[in-house]
Formats: C-alpha cells, sequence, structure tokens
C-alpha cells in the first residue's frame, strides 16, 4: 500500500484519521494524501436554492483552513512520513472519489459522525457515498 488517501472535515476525528493513516504509513511506508473538501456556497432566495449570482469566497477561511491541513501535513513531517495536502471546492463525495482515482489512493481513511435516522434519510453522509462508491478499500473512523 503506497498511497493513502485521508479525506478531512477539520472536526476532531480528523486528528483522529491522520493518527490512523500515520499507523499505516509506517508500517508500509506510504505517502499520505490529506484532502479537505469545501462544498460550493449556495444562496437561499425565497424557498428556492440557487447558485449565488456573484460568488463571495471568504479567503479569511480558506486561509485558516489551509493552515490547518499544513499544520496536519507538518505533523506527518515530524513523524517521519510523506505527505501532502489540497484544499478543493466542490460537491464533496464526487471529488473525494475523483482525487482518490487520480492520485491512485490504495486506501481512503476518513470519520463518520453519527446522525439521526431523518438526517441520513434526507441527506445522507458522506461517508457511506464514498463507500458506495469508491474505487479502494475505505476505512471509517467512528465518532465515539
Amino acid at each position: 500500500m503506497k498511497k493513502i488517501l485521508v479525506a478531512v472535515d477539520l472536526s476532531d476525528l480528523a486528528t483522529v484519521a491522520i493518527d490512523y493513516a500515520a499507523t499505516f504509513a509506517l508500517a508500509f511506508k506510504s505517502h499520505i494524501h490529506i484532502l479537505h473538501v469545501e462544498a460550493p456556497a449556495t444562496a437561499y432566495i425565497g424557498n428556492e436554492i440557487v447558485p449565488p449570482a456573484i460568488p463571495v469566497e471568504n479567503e479569511e477561511e480558506f486561509e485558516r483552513i489551509r493552515q490547518e491541513l499544513a499544520a496536519m501535513s507538518e505533523y506527518l513531517h515530524n513523524r517521519g512520513l510523506q505527505a501532502d495536502y489540497e484544499l478543493i471546492k466542490g460537491p464533496v463525495i464526487e471529488t473525494i472519489i475523483e482525487k482518490s482515482t487520480l492520485y491512485n489512493a490504495e486506501l481512503i481513511i476518513m470519520g463518520a459522525h453519527n446522525h439521526g435516522f431523518l438526517y441520513r434519510a434526507l441527506i445522507g453522509s458522506v461517508s457511506t457515498g464514498v463507500l458506495k462508491h469508491s474505487p479502494c478499500p475505505v476505512m471509517i473512523i467512528p465518532e465515539k
């Protein structure tokens, strides 16, 4: 296993997923690619969801996210591992699948939050979507 993709959402689960990736990477001498996908912003007008007429980017928020991803990558480097990171905007599930294919990932590691039945029924979950469409094995770290 030479390439591990870690999909992070910057919650507390992200650090747990990074630690799991580090364990595998040390054992298999793998490269770790940390990926954070920002969902596209939507604007609400009345009762309809439409794309914003003028995209509003919060550069300060993106910079904060970049710094967090860089810190994760540095943490792995300090453990003697090869790692990089990527921040991209797009549909979360589809982007994770696309990036794992482009990266030739042999394992995807990600966390899963415990949402209620109604949330899962109406919205679904990223981890379920990735599991259904992944080109490689997926390790899901449950929220405790």
